[in-house]
């Protein structure tokens, strides 16, 4: 499970709940659109996120809230 935003290639999760997400290693990312990926068998799942607060290295969760649907996962 990743974000993919114009400013990082990929940020890595290691958790995500319907309206958070939980990055791997703290980064400072400010408030943007990016696309919340979850790869399961092979099978890659995009879903266009929000994220509202950006992202801290001094926090690791963040509130991320779907744009167009909710997260098909």
């Amino acid at each position: 499970m990743w974000l993919e935003c114009e400013r990082h290639e990929r940020i890595y999760l290691s958790r995500i709940t319907p309206q958070a997400v939980v990055v791997r290693t703290p980064v400072d990312l400010a408030a943007c659109h990016a696309d919340l990926v979850v790869m399961v068998d092979g099978r890659e799942m995009r879903c266009r996120v929000h994220i509202a607060e950006g992202l801290s290295k001094d926090r690791t969760d963040q509130l991320a809230l779907g744009v167009d649907t909710v997260a098909p996962f």
